[in-house]
């Protein structure tokens, strides 16, 4: 990959990043992470304020499993990002039946999400940026949001694709996010509002802001 390319990978990752870093940076306390942890949204860029609502063609509750099982047309939505997907399970902790797991859902101050999978393929929106995937995934022990397969990452025409085994991972404490696994292809348009500074040549990468 020449210099151009690469500096045409880093401005266009620069700018599909998903939200606005958090303030808790590398060097924030465990004990304040975890605190600011049950505040974190479940979707990039999500309002952690705001309440979570799925619409479906089905619901399926298994409380053995403690997981509900959203299938058909998948959409959820929490300020204003958005996941689409096919199949999206959600894993959770404690058993206080379907109606305390449906209440789960909508809204997570309790912290009863554990995990969300969802099957593809899954686009996750925030305003003019999009990232699509064949799956993903949110992981509220590790706090981060993953894509995974054929990763794209849009905003207006600035694209970053990914290989068929590419990953995106989306840190939700720090606001960092990198596309990792075999090459990257970026297509920037000069002259949009998109700008940066190389980070890696390796994969698209952003650190959070100062």
């Amino acid at each position: 990959m020449n210099k151009a390319a690469i500096f045409s990978a880093a401005c266009v990752a620069a700018g599909l990043v998903f939200g606005v870093a958090q303030a808790a940076g590398p060097a924030a306390a465990p004990a304040a992470q975890a605190k600011k942890r049950g505040l974190s949204p479940i979707l990039p860029g999500g309002d952690s304020k705001a309440p979570i609502t799925v619409d479906a063609e089905k619901l399926e509750y298994f409380d053995r499993d403690q997981k509900l099982v959203y299938t058909g047309n998948v959409f959820v939505k929490q300020g204003d990002s958005t996941m689409r997907a096919t199949v999206m399970t959600v894993f959770l902790t404690k058993d206080e039946g379907l109606a305390a797991a449906q209440q789960a859902v909508q809204s997570d101050s309790s912290g009863r999400i554990r995990r969300i999978e969802a099957k593809g393929p899954v686009t996750v929106t925030q305003l003019d940026q999009v990232g699509t995937g064949d799956n993903g995934v949110y992981d509220k022990i590790d706090n981060k949001v993953y894509l995974f397969g054929n990763v794209v990452l849009s905003q207006g025409t600035n694209v970053t694709k990914g290989e068929r085994d590419s990953k995106l991972v989306y840190d939700l404490d720090t606001g960092y996010a990198q596309v990792v696994g075999g090459r990257v292809n970026s297509i920037f348009t000069p002259g949009s509002s998109d700008d940066g500074k190389p980070t890696s040549a390796k994969g698209a990468e952003r650190k959070p802001a100062r």
